[in-house]
């Protein structure tokens, strides 16, 4: 399949980050960016589900790899290469339209039972990133094994698919995954309708 694949080079995001980010630096040969020819990923165990990506967003924190801004404090709870896009709305291979809940927290790992966090219902704070039948990876689209919405097909666990309505254009679909993380953090902060907030770092999502 066609994907763009992002490599682990300590060199190429050395020099990626001391252009700047600079786009011609950050999408060239000497970059951690590829094009190219890669076999599909495989279905890891029973009941995965192969998802062929319509539209698939660009989230800050892809802006951030492949321009060289990024910490390397969640580095190993990483697998490269990884085929990057998390912001994804595609199509089953029965034609169903679905977007992708990236986490891949202990029930997309086969883990039972489950770690504190999962059972919370936070499976993006999983302790068990490094477990199961799929590679290191706190979600899609940073998991070697998944593959990403970046490429022409990525594997998803049953309970990362969610069905879309007809009446929600791709465009809109695709939003649904950052959307979801301003809701999240909504709820949690608490807040009443009454209430004034602060948002500290508004940044995308903030503003959204």
């Amino acid at each position: 399949m066609l994907a763009l694949t992002y490599h682990r080079s300590v060199p190429a995001f050395a020099l990626v980050r001391a252009s700047g980010g600079n786009p011609e630096v950050a999408t060239s040969a000497l970059s951690m960016l590829h094009l190219g020819d890669v076999p599909e990923p495989e279905l890891p165990a029973a009941g995965w589900m192969r998802v062929l990506p319509s539209l698939s967003g660009i989230c800050g924190s892809d802006l951030a790899a492949i321009g060289g801004h990024a910490s390397l404090y969640l580095d190993p709870l990483t697998s490269y290469p990884f085929v990057p896009g998390h912001e994804v709305v595609g199509v089953l291979e029965d034609g169903s339209r679905v977007v992708i809940e990236p986490a891949l927290g202990c029930v997309v790992r086969g883990i039972e039972p489950l770690c504190p966090r999962c059972a919370e219902g936070r499976p993006g704070l999983c302790y068990n990133a490094t477990e199961g039948p799929i590679e290191v990876g706190l979600q899609t689209g940073y998991c070697a094994s998944t593959g990403g919405g970046w490429g022409e097909v990525l594997v998803a666990h049953p309970s990362q698919v969610h069905a879309v309505p007809a009446a929600l254009t791709d465009e809109a679909a695709a939003l649904i995954e950052p959307f979801a993380c301003c809701v999240h953090a909504a709820l949690r902060g608490g807040a009443s309708k009454s209430d004034v907030v602060v948002v500290v770092g508004a940044g995308t999502i903030g503003l959204l």
